[in-house]
């Protein structure tokens, strides 16, 4: 897998126009750094891709990031907001994959949790963010593991100059907020940058009255961010970054005793040596996490949600470890980028689980532990052949290793021998400017996903039945292309994408036969690899600079992904994959005024969908307006509204099965005030 900062190549441009932001477009192309790992103009990339902006983030109503991302095309997350979900259902796709099959990135070290797969957006501080870059199609012979639909990389500020933020408010529902940002020049070759951030909402209540039960409470979250990055220049040859990060989130959900916490840590830094043309780049990193929860069980003799105990509490701390070595070279001649590089990822990860009667004496602890380790190798070339003709590719030989593997939950296998595996993931992207404003792009690439220690290892159950591992589970795998255009004027810029993609060895689940359940149990799953499925459809995006002050974004993707093979389950051969709509869209006005008022607004539709593979579990459609205001007071204070959901809608936003329905975030108002120095 891939890990490299950004700040060891290039130095980050501003962002003029982005792809789901509304921005102008200025004689400054946009940069981007995921798709090439060098700087990369945004109009001369072969590839699908967006980019969101500060100023989009900022005029979005959202707690979260995934709430900004929800509108950019292909881009998957579940119905209801990050902070109002069991922290492992955060999953995040790209292309219709569903499930955790795209790679996040916090200045290119990863965001996904190396135990689970799943990503707590909630750690990112939005005041922090500069850009985000969604890499759409294959990147595994780039990025690694999880880069099967794409790539979102969220890129952090770069402190340049001395500079103070605070944005604070208050809402709905409790809703309190407050950013703090300092960067801080300590000399001319050394920069601080330190981000601190809270936030807390008491909740809305989610459950729809008609599956109210005396133990139903809204829900609760809070959580507190702290980030600090320290950027030097020995000599203008050699720079370097080192990043620390902090999340410390509590949440409580549906009832009193199910709560959940968890702690972060991550620590990056990376060095980068130019060489006269060339750059040499080392990066490491440490992600930490601890995860504890406490899930409760009605005692017999009680109508569920009157009477509740914790029936158990567990505890899964998890550890990745990482890095990367790679030399680029960038040049004005027919061969303008070349790369070479390795990388390495281990993981480790235990959970404990003491499982308690309705006296709460303990009778049992599940132990659950797993080990995995990835090291890959890749190259890659941009080649300008001919005149308007630009090919990048590149290819990755991957070793894949899972070990020291143990579930000793109900039905758990207890010890499981080592396996591993190999990948070699080619892809090859084209763009032909066939005039200055029309060009033609296409795409083919190879791609592989690995299962995670969670599913490998760690049987759990609750009081709806037992969800059982897999430690045989095989990588999946996924063979697709592209084909598209991009149509680039003064102001606007559109990029149109079709793809194919169709996944083997799908990871998945299967019911279990009643009678192969452990004695307890009438309802079941187990993890397994099943068959195949296809993924294809179509993204678009517009973005449009109308007039001087108004701009407009606007977004739409069809995605057709049904499984076309699975012998362990029929009824789902066919079907939409779970998880995943057939249709979005949307569109984004922003409305500026030099030195004045902002007005921004947002449109999102979502087509109905279904929770599971066998369309057992429907959500209906999901259709939001959402508003915001500013108007500075000065140069140095704006105070702001927002306004979430702004018709109230009460769409069912989450079908588990496991638990009763929920509806989404209904109209949430902030009123905040931004302090710039």
């Amino acid at each position: 897998m891939r890990f490299i900062r950004p700040s060891g190549l290039i130095c980050v441009a501003t962002i003029a126009m982005s792809g789901g932001a509304a921005q102008a477009q200025t004689a400054v192309d946009p940069v981007i750094v995921t798709a090439t790992l060098a700087s990369t103009a945004l109009t001369k990339v072969p590839e699908s891709v967006s980019v969101v902006s500060a100023s989009q983030i900022q005029a979005t109503p959202a707690r979260s990031l995934d709430e900004v991302l929800r509108a950019v095309p292909s881009v998957n997350l579940p119905s209801m907001a990050s902070y109002e979900l069991f922290p492992i259902m955060n999953t995040v796709s790209i292309r219709g994959l569903g499930g955790s099959r795209a790679l996040v990135l916090l200045d290119g070290v990863p965001l996904n949790d190396p135990f689970f797969g799943f990503v707590q957006w909630s750690a990112v501080p939005l005041g922090d963010v500069d850009h985000i870059e969604v890499v759409r199609g294959g990147g595994a012979a780039l990025w690694g593991n999880y880069a099967m639909g794409g790539v979102i990389n969220i890129q952090t500020r770069v402190p340049t100059e001395q500079r103070f933020l605070l944005d604070a408010a208050a809402g709905s529902y409790g809703t309190v907020r407050a950013n703090l940002y300092a960067a801080i020049p300590i000399s001319d070759h050394l920069q601080l940058s330190v981000d601190a951030s809270s936030t807390k909402t008491d909740g809305y209540d989610p459950v729809p009255p008609a599956f109210h039960t005396p133990l139903t409470v809204p829900s609760y979250f809070k959580a507190d961010n702290l980030m600090g990055s320290l950027q030097f220049e020995a000599d203008p040859t050699l720079t370097g970054a080192l990043h620390v990060g902090y999340h410390d989130a509590d949440e409580t959900l549906h009832t009193p005793l199910n709560t959940n916490s968890q702690i972060l840590w991550n620590v990056s830094g990376d060095v980068a040596k130019q060489i006269g043309e060339s750059t040499l780049t080392a990066t490491l990193f440490q992600f930490n996490s601890r995860f504890d929860v406490h899930n409760s069980n009605t005692p017999p003799g009680f109508a569920p949600g009157t009477v509740e105990f914790v029936g158990n509490a567990h505890l899964t701390p998890s550890v990745s470890d990482g890095g990367s070595l790679v030399w680029s070279k960038t040049s004005d001649s027919w061969l303008r980028l070349a790369s070479v590089g390795a990388d390495f990822q281990q993981i480790h990860g235990s959970d404990v689980g003491d499982i308690y009667n309705p006296a709460s004496t303990l009778i049992r602890v599940d132990n659950a532990h797993g080990s995995q380790q990835f090291a890959g190798i890749f190259a890659q070339a941009e080649v300008d052949p001919i005149d308007h003709l630009s090919i990048l590719a590149n290819a990755r030989y991957q070793y894949f290793r899972n070990y020291d593997g143990f579930d000793g939950a109900p039905g758990g296998g207890g010890g499981a021998p080592a396996t591993s595996s190999k990948a070699f993931d080619p892809r090859v992207s084209a763009k032909y400017d066939v005039t200055p404003i029309f060009a033609l792009r296409g795409a083919l690439y190879d791609a592989f996903h690995a299962p995670t220690v969670f599913s490998l290892y760690r049987g759990f159950f609750n009081a709806f039945g037992i969800f059982e591992s897999n430690a045989a589970l095989k990588p999946e795998t996924l063979q697709g292309g592209e084909a598209g255009f991009d149509v680039t004027l003064p102001g606007l810029r559109t990029q149109v994408t079709y793809y194919d993609n169709t996944i083997d060895n799908l990871l998945t689940t299967r019911p279990i036969p009643h009678p192969q359940l452990p004695p307890g149990f009438n309802f079941g799953t187990i993890n397994i690899n099943a068959g195949a499925a296809r993924a294809q459809g179509v993204e678009a995006e517009v973005d449009w600079k109308i007039a001087a002050p108004l701009t407009a974004t606007f977004a739409y993707a069809y995605a057709d992904s049904v499984i076309t093979s699975n012998p362990a389950d029929h009824l789902s051969v066919g079907k939409q994959l779970g998880g995943v709509p057939r249709q979005t869209a949307s569109v984004q006005l922003a409305y500026t005024r030099p030195g004045g008022w902002k007005l921004a607004g947002r449109v999102y539709w979502r087509d109905a969908l279904y929770n599971d593979n066998d369309h057992t579990l429907p959500i209906g459609s999901q259709f939001n307006v959402d508003l915001s205001a500013s108007y500075p007071i000065g140069p140095h204070f704006e105070p702001y509204v927002q306004i979430q959901n702004l018709f109230d809608e009460h769409h069912i936003a989450d079908n588990s099965g496991s638990s009763a329905p929920q509806i989404e975030t209904p109209m949430t108002a902030m009123v905040g005030l931004r302090v710039k120095f």
